[in-house]
């Protein structure tokens, strides 16, 4: 069967099982692991990780492709699921990610993984490089770099060549490894109100730190701030993981509750 694009929710599938054998060998799966796989298409990488992994999950949107997935049902290792991953229940208990993930939706999908209460031991990702360097930080920092590293060291293993695709890309592909840290730079119980900080300081569009959260620190805590991590007229993305987070630290400590509400507040509203 041909799937033109619109059928398969414009995911670009990789032709070549040699592809899938390296990029694995290139991953840190083995057989002890519970791998999550989001939108398993035609199943070539499916096949494989049930040879590798202890258990499969994985979650198909398209309905066709979903029934056409059916030859591996019987496989014992391996639950398919037809469902929609932005509102799947990610596991309770460790696991990891392998997926060549719809380009289009993959800020999407790598959010809704960081909310998720448990996050996963490790995630490789077939994605576009543009996407990919928002995540890693890459030539500045973002929002969503700064939202992930906290858990995460991100490295870019290697570009992957567009003819090895059905749909041809036309953006540059890449395979990206995330290694969840051994120790969080941001706690577990943290997690949610570094979010609305981070997200609120990028989302003002405001070209510096001090006017950024000029609602959010005193005078006094911008001297402060200013004198400690000299960062009141960078902008957001110029400022360094290390430096958001102790501007976190300052937040946490001597913001009054009443005003912290305008933070957790605004996620809401935008």
């Amino acid at each position: 069967m041909v799937y033109h694009q619109k059928d398969s929710l414009s995911q670009n599938f990789i032709k070549f099982p040699q592809l899938i054998t390296e990029l694995l060998n290139a991953s840190n799966i083995n057989q002890k692991d519970t791998v999550v796989e989001i939108g398993p298409g035609k199943g070539i990488i499916t096949r494989q990780l049930i040879k590798r992994a202890k258990n499969v999950i994985a979650i198909e949107k398209d309905k066709n492709l979903h029934d056409d997935l059916a030859d591996l049902k019987g496989e014992s290792n391996l639950k398919i699921f037809y469902q929609d991953f932005l509102k799947f229940n990610l596991p309770v208990t460790p696991y990891k990610i392998f997926s060549n993930i719809p380009f289009s939706i993959t800020s999407e999908i790598l959010n809704r993984i960081l909310k998720s209460s448990l996050l996963p031991e490790s995630m490789y990702l077939i994605m576009q490089r543009e996407t990919a360097q928002k995540f890693a930080g890459i030539p500045r920092e973002t929002q969503s770099s700064i939202l992930t590293k906290p858990w995460y060291e991100i490295k870019i293993l290697g570009d992957i060549d567009r003819t090895n695709f059905t749909l041809k890309p036309q953006v540059v592909i890449v395979f990206v490894e995330f290694i969840k840290r051994e120790f969080s730079l941001i706690k577990i119980e943290n997690k949610k109100l570094f979010r609305d900080f981070v997200t609120y300081g990028f989302s003002q569009w405001q070209p510096t730190i001090e006017k950024a959260y000029k609602d959010i620190f005193s005078y006094k805590q911008f001297k402060s701030i200013d004198k400690n991590l000299k960062i009141t007229q960078s902008k957001p993305g110029d400022v360094s993981l290390e430096n958001w987070i102790k501007l976190f630290e300052i937040y946490q400590k001597f913001v009054p509750q009443k005003t912290k509400e305008l933070v957790t507040d605004f996620r809401y509203i935008h």
